[in-house]
């Protein structure tokens, strides 16, 4: 099974590009219907972010390591602990539209992000190959608080959403938020006990690759959740 998902890496990788790229159209389209454009536009905005994180890990088949490759994965870093505070308010739009709570989570979120801005800066990245795929990761040098930070912000926005989908799955008969914080959550696991080489050459870690389904997965089951809502 690890072989077949390192052989397939490359092709796979420029798919999913693909799908976040169409996921942003449809999120945009969906914003313009109005009505729950919010959740709509703020997805459409963490499309874009998973669409850079694919783009550039696709594109490590081909781009050499060196300063231009480097500083283009530190934006990776960057856009994703930047980004993925905007599943607080997507949370709070999908729950209520009382204007007090909206803002409260805004607050909350800005200030989460502008910690997420540091952390991605400040994370120290390595160059690690799988199969043809050339990428940098974060190293042992990163810093616990940009460490500690993305896994908090792996996880807490995930648990959230697991929580409100429940809700919402049974006051709502609307599944579907549900399902985007679960999948996220299953793949995130998935990649920490399946994704690790055997060897414990951490060069040759899948955890990344393998929580990209679950992003995937994420972003069908939002989109799920705004057509029926």
């Amino acid at each position: 099974m690890r072989e077949l998902l390192i052989n397939t890496m490359a092709p796979v990788l420029w798919v999913m590009t693909l799908f976040d790229g169409v996921a942003i159209f449809f999120m945009l389209k969906e914003f313009k219907k109005g009505g729950i454009g919010k959740i709509a536009l703020l997805t459409g905005i963490l499309c874009l972010g998973l669409f850079y994180d694919s783009l550039i890990l696709a594109s490590g088949c081909f781009l050499p390591y060196g300063t231009l490759f480097h500083h283009l994965s530190q934006l990776r870093y960057i856009l994703h602990c930047t980004l993925i505070p905007l599943l607080f308010p997507i949370c709070a739009y999908s729950l209520t539209e009382n204007r007090n709570i909206i803002r409260i989570i805004w607050i909350l979120s800005v200030i989460i992000m502008i910690l997420g801005l540091v952390g991605g800066l400040t994370v120290v990245t390595e160059p690690r190959t799988v199969g043809l795929i050339r990428r940098y990761a974060s190293s042992d040098l990163t810093g616990k608080f940009s460490s500690t930070l993305t896994s908090l912000l792996d996880t807490v926005p995930v648990f959230i959403m697991i929580g409100i989908g429940i809700y919402l799955w049974i006051r709502k008969k609307n599944p579907n938020m549900f399902f985007a914080g679960f999948f996220m959550l299953l793949f995130t696991l998935l990649g920490i006990f399946l994704g690790k080489d055997p060897s414990g050459d951490k060069s040759q870690s899948l955890m990344f690759y393998i929580s990209m389904f679950g992003e995937a997965l994420m972003v069908y089951f939002l989109w799920r959740f705004i057509r029926k809502k």
